[in-house]
């Protein structure tokens, strides 16, 4: 076998190179993207996008694949909290999800470090988290859907109270009140 030089391989690469630019340009199935906001491409063959907007209406099928049982440490979580809570369920025959699990807070102070009583000087307040449910009302023998917002509590935690200074005239003297959200203190 010859040894090539330097630079007739640099020159054999080039033409490989050249040459393999020009099959694809000839016979490739290259496509060109549109300008568009980063994250989003749009290839030549999509109608225009200038200027879309979200339809009024969508079709949508509601199946939800891949869901999960229960999971038995969120029970655990719940009762093992300083802050302890219980579920209720929120059902709507008019509503997707028809069934939404929501927290109560079993009590206004949190659970002491002890397990066994309660320090009132820290309260259980909720975790609400704001969610999409789609809505259906019944007009005649026609149905209209819609997305609304609904607040869902989905836990409860602890957190120290918040105060308020009050002055209480009483028999010409002026007493002041702390509220708390466990109530008042002098």
């Amino acid at each position: 076998m010859m040894a090539r030089s330097p630079k007739r391989l640099s020159s054999l690469i080039k033409r490989l190179v050249l040459v393999l630019a020009l099959i694809n340009s000839v016979y490739g199935n290259s496509k060109k993207f549109k300008e568009s906001p980063p994250g989003e491409q749009w290839s030549d063959d999509c109608p225009t996008h200038e200027n879309s907007e979200f339809p009024d209406s969508v079709r949508v099928k509601i199946h939800i694949v891949h869901t999960n049982p229960g999971n038995t440490k969120s029970q655990d979580v719940r009762n093992r909290s300083l802050s302890p809570w219980d579920y209720r369920i929120n059902e709507d025959p008019n509503r997707f999800p028809y069934a939404i699990a929501e927290a109560s807070c079993r009590y206004t102070a949190c659970v002491d470090g002890t397990g066994r009583g309660l320090n009132y000087g820290l309260s259980s307040v909720p975790i609400q988290q704001e969610i999409l449910v789609l809505k259906r009302k019944q007009a005649g023998c026609q149905q209209t859907y819609w997305l609304e917002k609904q607040l869902v509590t989905v836990g409860c935690t602890c957190t120290f109270p918040t105060t308020s200074t009050y002055r209480r005239k009483n028999a010409g003297n002026y007493k002041d009140l702390t509220r708390t959200s466990h109530g008042l203190k002098q």
